[in-house]
């Protein structure tokens, strides 16, 4: 094979995350030549129907390598779901052939000859049939043999290690001059296939390790083929007793995993002392992704706890998950749902006050008064209409307060708000609406002993009006 992989992504990893491929290949330097990047579904047929997507690249000046970043084609095949279970419109499986093409030629060195009163060239095994359309660039650029130079036809093949061309003898000066010959309709050399990694998967996340640095995606960790995977949430890292995310009785957290066909997992609740208050019942998910949900609600939760979900025939110990079960006095009792950088959903509780308020907005024109005659005299009638209001909009936001917080929820905060999908919770529906802040400040502790937060949220549908 010609080819060499010198880098390749994680299996597992985040769409929105580079996704990158770098290969090498020693015909690099051929006339054409081009790196194929061919991407396929996963345990599909390599044909040219199934082909999702198929890049040609150049050379890196630098390093000859072929480089192809892949991210931005796989975040159009992932998207989210906002619900219990499988979600498998948030995951995608791929194969990918690593190939290469370039511009048939042969590089002629020996001394020309003559074959009766035509030009004979020499080299082993150049594949040209009679009838042949070729180009011949010589190395001087036909200086000594201008004849030879350019578009000609291959007129007789003596065997596979010479041809002649339509060339008379008698043009040839320089016989050692050597040369490069092409088809005239400049055909390929391709392998599609030269390299092949199969079963590579991406999910609807971004990993970050923070605002500082973007940070190698910790793909295994997330896998469980041979323990239990941490979820794909941006929540802490798992068995982080300090990372402790709020909940009220109506907060659901729904944590995203990569499960398994033919695995049962289990997801059990334990207050903070480590005693079991709840367990859900065993799930049998497809091979994929599952939001599994945490719900208090489900088993009158009212105290802090912690969460574990294991599966079943996994070996090792099972991730964990905190949460602190906020009990303050609420004035309202709002929730915000959000999809996290690594694609769970979470929610975030706004306790203290909420102001609703509409933006209207009208348009209008002037039209024709017909007035009536009363005695004689022309006068407006007591409907008349002058201005004639024709559509209004209303748009309706909501100011939502947050309660007084500590500095793990304070950064959760600002991954709400840039957050591309966001639901309103009142208690008895889910509304989708968009965050208004186009800025945000992520409060310090230390800067400010008291966190507290304010969100303006615009709903996604406005209200029709008649006309």
């Amino acid at each position: 094979m010609a080819t060499t992989i010198i880098a390749q992504p994680q299996v597992l990893m985040p769409a929105y995350n580079p996704i990158k491929y770098i290969i090498d290949n020693t015909d690099k330097n051929e006339p054409g030549f081009r790196y194929i990047f061919t991407i396929y579904p996963a345990a599909g047929s390599h044909i040219p129907a199934n082909v999702v997507a198929q890049y040609r690249v150049l050379p890196v000046f630098s390093t000859g390598y072929g480089e192809q970043d892949i991210s931005r084609l796989m975040q159009s095949l992932v998207t989210w779901n906002f619900t219990t279970g499988q979600v498998n419109e948030s995951w995608y499986q791929y194969d990918i052939d690593l190939g290469y093409e370039f511009i048939d030629n042969i590089l002629y060195t020996d001394d020309l000859a003559p074959d009766g009163l035509n030009t004979l060239i020499e080299y082993t095994a150049h594949g040209f049939i009679v009838g042949d359309q070729i180009v011949i660039t010589q190395a001087d650029g036909g200086v000594a043999n201008p004849a030879l130079e350019g578009l000609h036809t291959v007129i007789t093949v003596d065997n596979a290690n010479q041809f002649t061309v339509n060339v008379l003898w008698s043009t040839i000066t320089d016989d050692t001059i050597n040369g490069t010959v092409t088809y005239a309709d400049q055909r390929k050399t391709q392998v599609l296939d030269d390299e092949l990694i199969e079963d590579q998967e991406v999910f609807n996340g971004a990993y970050s390790l923070g605002i500082y640095a973007q940070g190698a995606f910790p793909s295994a960790e997330y896998l469980g083929t041979l323990d239990p995977s941490y979820a794909l949430t941006s929540l802490t890292n798992p068995n982080d007793s300090f990372a402790v995310a709020a909940s009220i009785t109506d907060n659901i957290f729904y944590l995203m995993c990569r499960v398994y066909s033919g695995v049962e997992y289990t997801l059990q609740y334990y207050d903070s002392q480590g005693n079991a208050i709840g367990t859900d019942s065993p799930y049998n998910p497809t091979d994929g992704l599952y939001n599994f949900p945490v719900n208090t609600a489900t088993h009158s939760i009212t105290e802090d706890f912690f969460i574990t979900i294991k599966a079943d025939d996994f070996a090792g110990t099972e991730f964990t998950y905190y949460f602190s079960y906020d009990n303050r006095c609420a004035i309202n009792e709002d929730i915000l749902y959000y999809l996290d950088r690594m694609g769970s959903w979470q929610s975030f509780n706004f306790q203290l006050k909420t102001y609703e308020k509409g933006q209207i907005s009208r348009e209008m024109y002037n039209q024709h008064v017909d007035g009536q005659v009363v005695s004689n005299e022309w006068e407006y009638s007591s409907d008349a209409m002058g201005s004639r209001t024709y559509n209004i909009n209303v748009s309706n936001t909501l100011d939502l307060n947050t309660n007084w917080m500590n500095q793990y929820n304070a950064n959760r905060f600002q991954e709400l708000l840039t957050s591309p999908q966001v639901f309103y919770y009142n208690g008895t529906d889910y509304r989708a609406c968009t965050i208004d802040s186009t800025s945000f400040e992520n409060f310090r502790q230390r800067n400010k002993n008291l966190i507290k937060q304010s969100v303006t949220i615009k709903l996604a549908l406005n209200t029709p009006i008649n006309g």
